[in-house]
């Protein structure tokens, strides 16, 4: 079917929007939209940016994280979407953590903001047994480590919040092999085999990662008590949550501790809809965004659509755009190349239709963001690097590599009044608003 605009005009008919599940009168909640299973109130349309902490100039919770919030604001956007938050690896990868729990305090203000906390007393403190199992893991410093996390970090939400901007985040599916998640809770996994992601299109030879799976019979037994004490953890950090390879919940691929070659795995069975059953009954909705990206399969499509929770579309992946109207739309993501880097390389040759109204090269940047913020789906974000026009230099994450360039991005100097500027104009023309900010 031919791609319609929300303002009407034709996108041409190269891309075309499946029809989408709710339209359809699928399974699930009937006329449901994105933010009915959702805890916040949205806007109907909607969009934000995709900014880590550490592609700040500064890299930390102090006056550019706050400078960044007031951007937004300028920039008439109504979320602000960040990744994983705690501790990376040695390899700056914040999706293999330590702990699924505690906060990086390498992103904690310096002693010279007027953010910094200091972490003496116990107001404020973060609370959970995950608090005590992380110290006797980690050491007694890290209570102190722990509560600046918690009050610097609520501070900052909480300005945003007042101003109209909310935060989505990102959890990882796994954990990392030396987490003192496994360590505290070994029954919870299956230390047999470690995790990977199938052969794809985009990743042909399959990826090894390397982190423990589930035992997910473990978890069902305990009613999936670990998971939900997550989730409530990552929601007292942000309004929206991001699940990182959603199809590892219906099936996932795994491999034998020996085999290094990831093509050579084979799929285990995920919980499938008990654990979401078991999510809804606990926080009363489902606040969440699937990242179905990758081998995606029918049991997959089967199980988000019956949850009735928005899937992911890219615009900078290599292949047929078809981008389905309940999900939520990013023009890159931090494993893909980004927008400018995808439309030199692929996108201006076989699909010039993204920069339907452009007058000249110059113009293209502007044309696609104009063109991809006026569809049909309610929220798009835009990765900063997107907005900036960076080529593949700039993307965040190649995946399989270990060069050290992953995870260093950052900006060079904080945004502009005048890309601020620029930006709310096309979010205006697509008829996408912002939150109504809140008042205490």
């Amino acid at each position: 079917m031919v791609g319609r605009f929300a303002s009407g005009c034709l996108l041409g008919a190269r891309l075309r929007f499946a029809e989408g599940r709710h339209a359809a009168g699928g399974a699930g909640v009937s006329g449901a939209t994105l933010w009915d299973t959702a805890l916040v109130a949205a806007p109907m349309r909607s969009s934000g940016v995709l900014l880590h902490v550490t592609s700040l100039p500064s890299g930390r919770l102090d006056e550019e994280a706050y400078r960044f919030v007031d951007w937004l604001v300028e920039a008439g956007q109504a979320w602000w979407q960040l990744l994983p938050v705690h501790i990376p690896d040695r390899l700056g990868s914040p999706y293999s953590s330590r702990s699924a729990f505690a906060g990086h305090e390498g992103l904690l203000a310096g002693k010279r903001s007027i953010h910094y906390d200091s972490g003496s007393g116990d107001n404020g403190a973060p609370e959970g047994s995950w608090v005590e199992e992380w110290v006797q893991f980690a050491g007694e410093p890290e209570r102190q480590a722990q509560t600046r996390f918690q009050r610097e970090w609520l501070a900052l939400k909480r300005y945003a919040n007042e101003r109209g901007i909310r935060l989505i985040g990102d959890i990882p599916l796994y954990v990392a092999g030396d987490s003192c998640d496994l360590a505290t809770h070994p029954d919870l996994f299956d230390r047999s085999v470690v995790a990977g992601a199938a052969p794809s299109r985009n990743h042909p030879e399959g990826q090894r990662w390397g982190m423990p799976v589930f035992d997910w019979p473990a978890h069902d037994a305990d009613g999936y008590a670990w998971w939900l004490a997550r989730l409530e953890r990552e929601l007292e950090l942000f309004d929206l949550l991001r699940i990182d390879h959603f199809r590892g919940l219906v099936k996932f691929w795994e491999l034998p501790l020996d085999e290094q070659d990831p093509a050579k795995g084979f799929w285990g069975e995920g919980p499938g809809m008990a654990f979401f059953d078991a999510v809804r009954e606990r926080l009363g909705g489902l606040p969440l965004i699937l990242e179905d990206l990758g081998h995606i399969t029918p049991d997959v499509i089967e199980l988000r659509e019956a949850l009735g929770l928005p899937g992911m579309n890219v615009v900078a992946r290599v292949g047929e755009l078809n981008w389905r109207t309940d999900s939520v739309l990013y023009t890159s993501t931090h494993d893909s190349d980004t927008l400018a880097g995808w439309w030199r390389r692929w996108g201006r040759e076989n699909q010039p239709q993204l920069t339907t109204g452009a007058t000249s090269a110059e113009d293209e940047h502007r044309a696609l963001l104009q063109n991809v913020l006026a569809v049909e789906n309610e929220l798009v974000i835009i990765p900063a690097q997107d907005l900036l026009w960076l080529g593949s230099e700039a993307r965040m994450n190649r995946p399989g590599t270990t060069d050290g360039q992953n995870w260093t991005w950052k900006l060079e100097q904080p945004l502009r009044g005048e890309q601020a500027e620029w930006l709310a104009e096309l979010t205006v023309a697509a008829g996408r608003g912002s939150f109504t900010p809140a008042h205490h």
